[in-house]
């Protein structure tokens, strides 16, 4: 009972909030709008004064750290938010002054079920860090000092609550604002969830640490700090310190030399983690970021992290391959392929194909000269003109690529950029001619093959559908030519596999035969002759590709 009514409190409080800050139009066209109170709108009037994007800003940070995390999440959502927004946003901070009073030796034997001081030799109850949903603390086993990351017990309790009734909130403004509900708000909402709970559950951010330290083991440019997996749990997390200096505090003293040195390897290092791993730090700013005596970075706080599919991993390497090469059509043909939905036409490609390219423009000056932010607010802005909505991945990967490549830039502003992408872009064209990836095309023809039958089938079912009047189909005059031609040439490659395979079937059977040495001859021919005939298939598919990808 108690619960619930603690949880309805929490329900106005949310909404006296937005509307103090002068979003009451949210709740007075909903089924909320008995909270809308004249009394709150009119002692804040000043406030309302405010752009919307600073009002909005300002009623998260009140709200407390899940609204804080969901903030900062819609900063990073650039398809979705216009440019003032995500620059508003992007100035929330997950930094809290005051530390909450942990009892932490009870916190401790709670979680290993023995005495704090038989667990550590020493714990300093002082925390060394405070952040909305964790403190870190230093403690001693044996003769070597370690951190532990302790999960604030209120922070759990908050943020739970508060998904909950976030969730609730956008199913009841979805169903009453339509603005709202184009947006899809609740899949979104499904991932922010997700997110924010691996991030209070440090068996996963053990997991994303351990991994990171695998794949790095012997890298001369990347580092973290070693777990102590027997004294970490979903609650608490133990590691060593991290080797070397705060990156910031290196920035102060740091020679000309070593800031290039140092600003290549974090390109280099995050490359590697996109390209050859497809899994990567997704918060890599200043404050996760330490320097090692030899200029490794060492990266802390796992507990967001990026993961890619290999095909995905292949999407965003034809992206910035084609970027790079500033490539437009290719650019455009990379984005939709990428995206979940866009709002690009046939009428307003051209345009598009226009302001890429003036994006390009900017490219071909000095490495020096590029405007790194004004061409990432161009591209932001496209985002938001043609509707182009991203998967959750890709996002989270342009933030951190965002983040990562300027904080490079701005230790070594003459950093050829360009220069230090291209080797991981050579890396990933070279793997198309992999053994491995040339297996796997190989089996995706042959499934291809598989499949061809069921093609007869599923075109008279269509026709079934059709006579039944199932399906409308409108074909004008203009449209029918080339899909005419696209049928006849499909017949017609249909009709060569089939005599390939026919050919190869009849020269086996020739060839496993007891006839004399004419006969296998023949068998030969036939070998040759299906060989060739499928080298030119081949071909003629590929150039089909091709010509589909340019269009």
């Amino acid at each position: 009972m108690k619960n619930k009514k603690t949880q309805s409190n929490r329900y106005i409080e949310i909404a006296q909030v937005f509307i103090k800050y002068g979003f009451q139009a949210w709740f007075t066209n909903s089924h909320l709008s008995y909270l809308v109170s004249n009394k709150i709108i009119d002692k804040n009037s000043e406030i309302n004064t405010s752009p919307p994007e600073v009002r909005l800003r300002m009623a998260l940070e009140e709200l407390g750290p899940t609204f804080i995390k969901l903030g900062q999440m819609l900063s990073s959502r650039a398809d979705l938010l216009p440019t003032q927004y995500i620059t508003e946003l992007k100035k929330l901070q997950d930094e809290v002054h005051e530390e909450e009073q942990l009892d932490l030796h009870q916190l401790l034997e709670d979680e290993f079920h023995q005495p704090a001081n038989e667990i550590f030799d020493e714990i300093d109850e002082k925390p060394l860090g405070i952040a909305s949903i964790a403190q870190t603390y230093r403690v001693k086993k044996g003769e070597k000092y370690y951190v532990i990351k302790v999960r604030k017990p209120s922070a759990d309790r908050t943020v739970n609550e508060d998904l909950k009734i976030i969730r609730n909130l956008i199913q009841i403004l979805s169903r009453s604002i339509k603005q709202v509900a184009q947006f899809e708000p609740v899949r979104l909402f499904d991932e922010f969830e997700l997110s924010l709970k691996n991030e209070l559950n440090y068996s996963i951010e053990k997991r994303n640490q351990l991994l990171f330290l695998k794949y790095f083991k012997k890298s001369d440019t990347t580092t973290a700090p070693r777990i102590l997996e027997e004294y970490s749990t979903s609650k608490i997390l133990c590691m060593e310190f991290s080797e070397g200096v705060k990156f910031n505090d290196f920035l102060k003293n740091a020679s000309e030399k070593d800031r290039i040195k140092v600003s290549k390897n974090l390109v280099s290092s995050y490359f590697q983690q996109i390209i050859e791993f497809g899994f990567f730090h997704a918060d890599a700013h200043a404050g996760n970021l330490f320097v090692t005596d030899d200029l490794r970075l060492s990266f802390i706080d796992f507990g967001a992290v990026g993961r890619l599919l290999k095909k995905d991993t292949v999407l965003i390497g034809d992206f910035l391959e084609a970027f790079l090469a500033q490539e437009t059509e290719r650019v455009i043909n990379a984005i939709q392929r990428i995206s979940i939905s866009n709002e690009i036409t046939r009428e307003n490609r051209k345009n598009l194909e226009y302001q890429i390219n003036e994006i390009f423009t900017y490219m071909d000056q000095g490495v020096d000269d590029i405007p790194w932010i004004e061409v990432v607010d161009k591209l932001t802005k496209l985002l938001f003109t043609y509707k182009i909505t991203l998967p959750n991945y890709f996002v989270t990967l342009g933030k951190s690529l965002a983040l990562t490549l300027g904080t490079a830039l701005e230790i070594n502003p003459k950093m050829n950029l360009l220069d230090e992408i291209k080797p991981y872009i050579i890396k990933y064209q070279l793997n198309f001619f992999s053994l491995e990836n040339q297996k796997k095309l190989l089996m995706d023809f042959f499934f291809w093959l598989r499949d061809i039958k069921t093609i007869p089938k599923d075109i008279k079912d269509l026709l079934k559908m059709a006579k039944k009047g199932k399906i409308d189909i409108n074909i004008s005059l203009d449209d029918a030519v080339p899909l005419l031609n696209t049928i006849r040439n499909g017949i017609n490659k249909l009709t060569i596999g089939i005599i390939i395979g026919c050919i190869l079937i009849a020269s086996s059977t020739i060839a496993s035969g007891d006839g004399n040495s004419l006969i296998q001859k023949f068998a030969l021919f036939g070998y040759l002759l299906a060989g060739g005939l499928g080298l030119i298939l081949a071909i003629d598919i590929l150039r089909d590709l091709f010509k589909r990808d340019s269009k």
